[in-house]
């Protein structure tokens, strides 16, 4: 530390076992770039710039809305219209101006990915989108960038750093790509702003835990946090041979469409559309499987099930048989998807499928249909 002022500013930091001055040298000389500066980015800039990460990047194309202010706590009524990328800039150098705060107003794609993470050391993902979740993942693999993961469904939030080490356990190995139009965002199933704050400042801890070498981080697991009735579990994340191959060389990625580009052969084999679903009931010894959270909504009648949610199924994994063919499904596809991946890869089983969209696409099939008679 150089100055009084310094010590003066990170004195409770200081004071932490096994983090103390060498610890926020690391922070202080460690370049973290921060994709999406909306309910996960605005909490995470914040922290990150109060910790004193000596270079923080903010990349995002969006302007302030009103429909923002609820939960992208760093603006207000005052900001409608202007760059997002913009005001953060100024807000936060105003906690520490010798921090050294880039920013690129523009959203991002192939080619700006691959010259701006060259030049910082780790990743973070705020967005709200999944295809530029796996531009972005994609990248961070062919450039060796470690790359923190965080998504908000509903009550629900995701954490994991990925992409660590020489397993290069990345976003693919979680989640096989998923048809955007299957995906349900904040703009779309809603947002609570208080959980999006939690996610995004456990994305700046879990950052800055990674640069301060602290023991706990969470390298290759999976948390997954319910904050309805606080049910957190981890997962740990192994390497899939299933998985869609990551672009071999920059060429490669520099070509690569991230635009509705999200069928595998994978996926084509153990997603099942409604019909499908059904016809695997119909041919009977199966077991169905709602993985979502008790007292859920909605409920549904259309056949019989168990409801094992998704922290206890990766608990007692017992509770499913293993003489059936498994059917799972939940509100919208994601955790039944990460229950399919574990049951498969971790215990083995072969027979496992799970209802691509889940029930709020079959939801919404029986409204247009509805509709069109």
């Amino acid at each position: 530390m150089q100055t009084l002022e310094l010590q003066q500013r990170y004195k409770t930091q200081l004071l932490l076992p096994n983090f103390g001055v060498s610890a926020q040298e690391k922070l202080s000389k460690a370049a973290v770039l921060v994709i999406g500066a909306g309910g996960l980015g605005c909490p995470c800039l914040q922290y990150l710039i109060a910790a004193g990460v000596g270079k923080v990047g903010i990349c995002d194309g969006d302007k302030v809305e009103i429909s923002n202010l609820h939960r992208q706590i760093l603006f207000n009524t005052n900001d409608i219209g202007s760059m997002k990328v913009d005001v953060a800039k100024m807000k936060l150098q105003t906690v520490y101006p010798l921090i050294d705060i880039k920013t690129y107003d523009y959203f991002l794609d192939n080619s700006s990915a691959i010259h701006l993470f060259a030049n910082y050391d780790i990743i973070i993902d705020c967005t709200d989108d999944i295809e530029v979740r796996y531009l972005i993942n994609d990248a961070c693999v062919l450039l060796n960038k470690p790359f923190v993961f965080g998504a908000v469904y509903q009550y629900e939030g995701q954490v994991a750093v990925l992409n660590t080490d020489e397993k290069k356990i990345n976003l693919r190995d979680l989640f096989d790509e998923i048809n955007s139009e299957d995906l349900l965002t904040c703009n779309n199933s809603g947002a609570l702003g208080a959980i999006t704050g939690l996610i995004g400042t456990m994305q700046a801890l879990e950052t800055i835990k990674y640069i301060a070498a602290l023991e706990g981080n969470l390298k290759n697991e999976l948390l997954i946090c319910n904050f309805l009735n606080y049910h957190h579990y981890k997962i740990a994340l192994t390497s899939s041979v299933k998985k869609t191959q990551v672009p071999q060389t920059i060429n490669d990625f520099m070509h690569k469409k991230y635009k509705l580009n999200c069928i595998n052969e994978y996926n084509i084999n153990t997603d099942l559309n409604q019909e499908a679903f059904l016809k695997k009931i119909k041919e009977g010894n199966v077991q169905v499987i709602d993985v979502r959270n008790e007292n859920e909504q909605p409920k549904i009648n259309y056949f019989l099930y168990d409801n094992i949610p998704l922290n206890e199924l990766i608990l007692h994994p017992e509770k499913v048989s293993k003489e059936k063919t498994i059917l799972l499904f939940c509100h919208a596809g994601i955790r039944s998807r990460i229950a399919l991946d574990f049951l498969k890869d971790e215990q083995q089983y072969i027979k496992v499928y799970h209802l691509k969209g889940g029930i709020i696409k079959w939801k919404d099939n029986e409204t247009s249909n509805e509709k069109s008679i």
